[in-house]
């Protein structure tokens, strides 16, 4: 059981305030995943594949599309701590979805590579034109859907380049189910997600409520 939480309290220090959140952040998934038996996190894992394939097909469906077979979405191979998003790249995968995963380059440049590609062999920046929708990861994320990431800039430097290059690809950030929270630490240039993936909840639109 993961414990909330605290509410976020501004010291005038957003630098500071992000620092002292990722610890927070980061204790608590170290806490969680501490309690997770294999059953337990397969369980997670199919809970989260489950319903980020729904929530693509739904898409696809809107964008004329018969169904998520032949479409490109970036996800990610998760740590030890984060949710278990390889089972949402698997039924990705099985249902004929092409993902692509990052490898990170030079502070804050990613490139990205094909996950079914053993090799990961780089794609370029051009592949995110053919990107259909975008799961990402992150650590926290406020009701109106700023996200906390892990402070290394990747992600805010190539979700706006991401959005251009495909023509507005949908953002969604996948989370434990304890990681939606009212506020949380932000600047200007954080980037605003479109929706949230949790293994509890399923994915739900920004704002949350």
């Amino acid at each position: 059981m993961s414990v909330p939480l605290p509410p976020y309290r501004p010291t005038g220090d957003v630098v500071a305030d992000k620092a002292h959140w990722r610890t927070l952040v980061r204790a608590a998934r170290r806490d969680l995943v501490a309690g997770w038996t294999p059953e337990h996190r397969a369980g997670l894992a199919r809970a989260l594949g489950e319903a980020g394939l729904t929530h693509l097909d739904r898409y696809a469906v809107s964008t004329g599309r018969a169904g998520v077979a032949g479409t490109t979405v970036t996800a990610y191979e998760p740590m030890r701590t984060e949710p278990p998003v390889d089972g949402l790249t698997t039924a990705l995968q099985d249902a004929g979805v092409r993902v692509l995963v990052p490898i990170t380059l030079e502070r804050p440049r990613l490139d990205w590579a094909d996950l079914a590609d053993p090799d990961r062999t780089p794609l370029g920046e051009g592949a995110l034109a053919q990107v259909d929708l975008a799961f990402v990861p992150g650590l926290a994320c406020s009701r109106a859907g700023v996200r906390l990431g892990q402070g290394g800039g990747y992600y805010d430097t190539v979700l706006p380049r991401l959005r251009e290059a495909s023509g507005g690809a949908p953002v969604v950030l996948v989370l434990h189910d304890h990681e939606v929270v009212p506020e949380v630490p932000a600047a200007e240039h954080d980037a605003v997600v479109d929706a949230v993936l949790r293994p509890g909840s399923g994915v739900l639109p920004v704002p949350l409520v």
